[in-house]
């Protein structure tokens, strides 16, 4: 498992969910991994899993929406592996609320975390990947309800739809630099954020009132052309065929990995 081997790899959000998932893969495929997160003791959580597995990574603090700590992070992982080849620009927060209901302070929250964050971390990234002479990769992650509408989640929608618009921008930018952007976009998948979404929605749509277990069920059964919900490793595996050699012509573009949900 050498996918990404020699690779050297920054994973923001990585102290849980999709971000730890996905730093484990990239470790398994060979890849020096810098494990940020603004919960540093998950951060080094990761990386305690990655190194009992014989591993390599390093855990850093960072808040994404603070342009110092962005900045910080991308250095970190050069002074530490010599580089950066991978940007995954993966961490975020929910974003419960109406068009209407939505305060300024609670969008604003989002927005400077979801999108911001996102474009804080390929900011430094990109000026890296520059000076070392170009070539890289970056990963943003954005969500299905970037592409669909999905009730109650304005802020997030709003900011995952501009995720999606700044990966297509940066995609045309840096592409005679051969730095790749992409954006992932996952369908359900049952991480802390997912089930802190849906437990503040209260329910299936907004205040219908069933557990989070019974919502995640009724998206199972109706949703998802595959009957199933996806798994942090559905979306490490995508996120391995982006950061790899294996997708040296593919950049500017929006990966639904949702079991069908979009389709549908």
């Amino acid at each position: 498992m050498t996918r990404l081997s020699g690779k050297r790899a920054v994973i923001t959000g990585a102290g849980s969910g999709i971000g730890r998932g996905t730093a484990l893969r990239f470790a398994a495929e060979g890849a020096a991994v810098v494990c940020a997160d603004r919960d540093l003791a998950g951060a080094q959580e990761t990386v305690t899993l990655i190194a009992g597995k014989g591993g390599t990574a390093l855990a850093v603090a960072a808040d994404v929406a603070n342009e110092a700590d962005a900045a910080a992070m991308i250095d970190f992982c050069a002074d530490a592996f010599g580089g950066l080849d991978i940007l995954y620009a993966n961490a975020g927060i929910p974003g419960v609320g109406t068009g209407a209901g939505t305060t300024l302070d609670e969008w604003q929250r989002v927005i400077d975390v979801n999108l911001t964050g996102v474009f804080l971390s390929d900011k430094y990234a990109l000026k890296h990947l520059i000076a070392q002479g170009g070539g890289g990769s970056i990963i943003n992650q954005a969500s299905v309800g970037g592409l669909v509408g999905v009730a109650g989640i304005a802020p997030y929608a709003a900011a995952k739809a501009g995720v999606i618009g700044l990966t297509r921008q940066l995609a045309v930018e840096y592409g005679p630099a051969q730095i790749r952007v992409n954006a992932l976009c996952p369908g359900t998948v049952p991480t802390p954020l997912v089930r802190a979404t849906y437990e503040a929605r209260g329910g299936f749509g907004t205040d219908t009132g069933e557990s989070v277990d019974e919502t995640l069920e009724m998206q199972r059964a109706l949703r998802f052309p595959l009957g199933r919900l996806g798994t942090e490793e559905d979306v490490a595996m995508a996120a391995v065929y982006l950061g790899s050699d294996e997708s040296t012509w593919v950049t500017g573009q929006i990966w639904a990995v949702d079991g069908g949900q979009t389709a549908a």
